[in-house]
């Protein structure tokens, strides 16, 4: 049997309909750690997307995030998380055996500690953590009271927040506390939620009437970043139903056309 040009037309477009379905399907959820930044020199800055992860872009909000190990930090190099020179240079200091992250500043009790986590184009992420270590353990502005959030937001919305709140030094915040113990010094902070396409890691202090927007504590490092990434979701995409719907409109025409030249 050989169709008219309108025929083949229909079919064709049917054809084109089902195949961009097919294309297009979201692609599975994929689970990834980033815990090992031994690739990198201590001190060197890991900003940018793809710079520790394809799918993952670190900012630090006012300042630059650099990566940081036990065995090499100083704070005369202004990234060091450690908290004093007895701490310095102790392997046990946050057990980073393959390194972690912090905040660069020339003026070590000015960081932020403030971090922004975006991820590639077209990927969204269904849940994010990471590991806060040596949190607590030096009070530098003499606090009377202190919270950390971890957010997410899926474009400016927020869907999903963890937080950890104290009341100035704390005597679990060092980042030697043991594996498995929930201390200040060694904390897992982690978010759910539909959609994420940012994370934002910020602090605040109390002192006296007045907040300050910043760790009280300048010496933190960073470690096992964790992230689920989905395809975002598009409304291009067509539903399954849709898609059969728009291949019987054009398998109806196709025959309705047969009968009329019939």
């Amino acid at each position: 049997m050989k169709l008219s040009n309108t025929q083949s037309k229909l079919a064709l477009a049917g054809l084109a309909i089902a195949g961009a379905f097919a294309v297009q399907q979201p692609m599975q959820a994929a689970s990834y750690v980033v815990d090992d930044f031994t690739k990198f020199e201590a001190g060197q800055s890991i900003e940018g997307l793809g710079t520790v992860h394809e799918l993952l872009n670190i900012d630090a909000i006012y300042s630059d995030a650099v990566a940081i190990f036990p065995d090499s930090t100083k704070e005369s190099g202004n990234w060091s998380y450690a908290s004093n020179g007895t701490h310095a240079n102790s392997d046990s200091n946050g057990g980073l055996n393959l390194g972690g992250f912090s905040e660069v500043s020339s003026n070590k009790n000015s960081r932020n500690n403030s971090f922004e986590f975006t991820f590639a184009e077209g990927i969204t992420v269904s849940d994010f953590s990471l590991l806060m270590l040596d949190y607590g353990d030096y009070n530098a502005f003499s606090a009377q009271g202190h919270n950390v959030f971890l957010t997410a937001y899926s474009g400016d919305q927020q869907v999903g927040q963890d937080s950890l709140a104290g009341s100035g030094w704390e005597s679990g915040g060092d980042a030697n506390s043991p594996d498995g113990v929930t201390e200040f010094g060694r904390t897992n902070l982690a978010v759910q939620g539909k959609n994420i396409t940012s994370v934002k890691l910020t602090f605040d202090f109390q002192k006296g009437d007045t907040t300050h927007n910043k760790s009280f504590d300048p010496f933190l490092g960073f470690d096992s970043l964790s992230f689920t990434a989905n395809e975002a979701d598009s409304a291009d995409v067509p539903e399954p139903a849709t898609a059969i719907a728009l291949l019987a409109i054009g398998a109806v025409g196709t025959t309705t056309l047969k009968r009329k030249q019939a």
